[in-house]
């Protein structure tokens, strides 16, 4: 999931074990990059960091022949960062015997299935951090402190725990409150307990732009209505309607947005439920009746008041008319 710290994790153990290896290469934000730049331009940094030479590589093929023959004699450290494709990885690290033996390579994705294809030898998934750190990490970026500022206290807390232990939300929230007033502190906080922080909501909407439409609106009925709800009964639902349920969960599974409980229940992080929700509000946000998905039940009685006025309003009519007639 983005937004979890995994990058910065990585970057600390890329930095502790750097001083063993003379050959290291940190390939940054490798999703993005790949479709900016294009992936000769990541084998040509990765060639040069490596290689220490200008070795420019024109294609994909000519990069891998070179990694592939001039590497196996070099014992590297590399991290590859947000690695969103399997093919990411065939194309810049492709096979373990492309290394001498003591390299180590440090991969960062949302996606479990890459790592399933690179065959790693360890795995560590992030968790949310606590209650306690939360609040620390918060305060360093709204007070510039360990712990809130006096008459703050109630405040933070509350914050710290709409964002559930999530690093990127508490650091650009806190980074937007420092030095604001309490009223925009209460204000910001309403908004939150509506939707993510405006930053934190596009980073984690990569995610979700990511899914092909089906598995969007899966994601969507999780997020709105299914939440710690027994997965084989959204499942008749998604099949009957052609969804293939099985395939989209184990897709969101593997995006890390969603997780299967010890009960075969649905979990998911609030700020992704809260980005589902804004999703499904961002279809009209004046006409409720324009919206897919009602969650919230005073929403659903209105719309269901309103179509019984018109049904009524249609009746009536028809029934003027046909006296008329007579």
């Amino acid at each position: 999931m983005g937004g979890i710290g995994k990058t910065t994790l990585a970057k600390v153990v890329y930095n502790k074990l750097s001083n063993e290896f003379q050959d290291c290469s940190f390939i940054a934000d490798i999703r993005e990059s790949s479709k900016r730049k294009g992936i000769s331009c990541l084998q040509n940094q990765l060639i040069l960091d490596i290689l220490k030479g200008n070795n420019h590589v024109s294609s994909i093929d000519e990069g891998i022949r070179i990694m592939e023959s001039r590497f196996k004699c070099k014992k590297v450290l590399i991290l590859l960062d947000d690695v969103d494709e399997i093919d990411e990885l065939k194309t810049l690290v492709g096979k373990h015997d492309w290394f001498k033996m003591g390299s180590k390579i440090i991969i960062t994705t949302r996606k479990k299935s890459v790592l399933d294809y690179a065959e790693v030898n360890c795995t560590y998934e992030l968790k949310e951090i606590t209650m306690d750190k939360s609040l620390i990490l918060f305060s360093r970026h709204a007070f510039l402190r360990d712990s809130p500022l006096c008459g703050y206290e109630s405040l933070s807390h509350e914050v710290v725990t709409t964002t559930r232990g999530l690093p990127l939300a508490l650091e650009v929230i806190g980074s937007f409150l420092w030095r604001k007033k309490q009223v925009i502190w209460q204000d910001t906080l309403k908004e939150l307990k509506e939707v993510p922080h405006e930053k934190v909501q596009k980073k984690l909407k990569i995610s979700y732009d990511a899914l092909p439409s089906k598995e969007q609106q899966m994601f969507l009925d999780i997020a709105c209505f299914f939440i710690e709800t027994y997965s084989r009964i959204a499942s008749y639902m998604w099949d009957d309607c052609n969804l293939h349920s099985a395939l989209g969960i184990e897709r969101l599974s593997f995006m890390s947005l969603i997780k299967i409980g010890y009960n075969h229940e649905f979990i998911m992080h609030d700020q992704l439920r809260d980005l589902g929700r804004a999703i499904a509000r961002q279809e009209d946000y004046h006409d409720l009746m324009n919206r897919s998905r009602l969650w919230v039940h005073e929403e659903a009685l209105k719309v269901l008041q309103t179509n019984k006025v018109i049904v009524t309003s249609i009746v009536d009519l028809l029934s003027f008319y046909m006296i008329s007639l007579d």
